[in-house]
C-alpha cells in the first residue's frame, strides 16, 4: 500500500469515527431532549387548556355574582343590619291601631344567621292594613318574613285582631358566632 492510500484510509476512518460519535451523541442527548421537550409542551398545552376553561367558568360565575350582587344589593345590605325591635315596632304602628310583640323563647340559629321568631298581636279596622304591612316588609331595613298561620278575629263591628308570627333573619357577627359556639361547647 502506498502512502496516499494509508492517509486516505486514516482520513476515512477518522471521518467514520467522527460520524459514529456524532450519531451516538445525537441519539444519546438530542433525541431524548426533544422527546422531553415534546412531552413538556403537551403537558403545558393541556394545563393551559384546563386553566383557560376554568378561568372562563370562573369569569362567567363571577359576572353572574356581580350582577346578582347589584340586583339584590338591598337584600344583602338588609342582612348586615342589626335587628332593632323599637324601630320595627314604630314602623308597624303605621299600619295597625295597636301593635305588640314578644320574642319567642325558641329562637333558632342556623349557620351564619340568627332567626328571631316574633309573635305579634294587632288591632286594626280593616284587613287591608295588614296586607299593606305585608307589602311593606320587603322595604324594611331587615330581612323579615311573615310566618303562617295568620289568625284574624273580629272583636266588634269595627275592630279586627290579628295574631301572626314574624321571622327576622340577622347575620351573626364573628364575635357572636364564636361566643355562641364556645357557650355551646361549655354546656356539653
Amino acid at each position: 500500500m502506498n502512502l496516499k492510500e494509508i492517509r486516505l484510509i486514516r482520513l476515512l476512518t477518522g471521518i467514520l469515527v467522527y460520524l459514529t460519535v456524532l450519531f451516538i451523541l445525537i441519539f444519546a442527548l438530542a433525541i431524548p431532549a426533544v422527546k422531553a421537550y415534546k412531552s413538556a409542551r403537551e403537558d403545558y398545552l393541556a394545563q393551559k387548556h384546563r386553566y383557560e376553561s376554568a378561568k372562563a367558568r370562573y369569569d362567567t360565575v363571577f359576572e353572574r355574582y356581580k350582577n346578582l350582587k347589584v340586583k339584590h344589593r338591598k337584600i344583602l345590605e338588609a342582612f348586615e343590619n342589626r335587628w332593632d325591635e323599637a324601630r320595627f315596632v314604630t314602623a308597624a304602628k303605621n299600619y295597625f291601631d295597636t301593635f305588640t310583640m314578644r320574642l319567642l323563647e325558641n329562637n333558632t340559629t342556623e349557620g351564619r344567621y340568627r332567626i328571631y321568631e316574633i309573635s305579634a298581636k294587632t288591632s286594626m279596622d280593616t284587613p287591608r292594613k295588614f296586607y299593606n304591612f305585608l307589602d311593606a316588609l320587603p322595604n324594611m331595613p331587615y330581612v323579615v318574613a311573615a310566618d303562617f298561620p295568620i289568625a284574624f278575629q273580629a272583636v266588634d263591628n269595627r275592630t279586627i285582631e290579628g295574631v301572626f308570627r314574624v321571622r327576622v333573619y340577622e347575620e351573626r357577627s364573628e364575635n357572636n358566632a364564636s361566643n355562641s359556639s364556645d357557650a355551646n361547647a361549655s354546656k356539653r
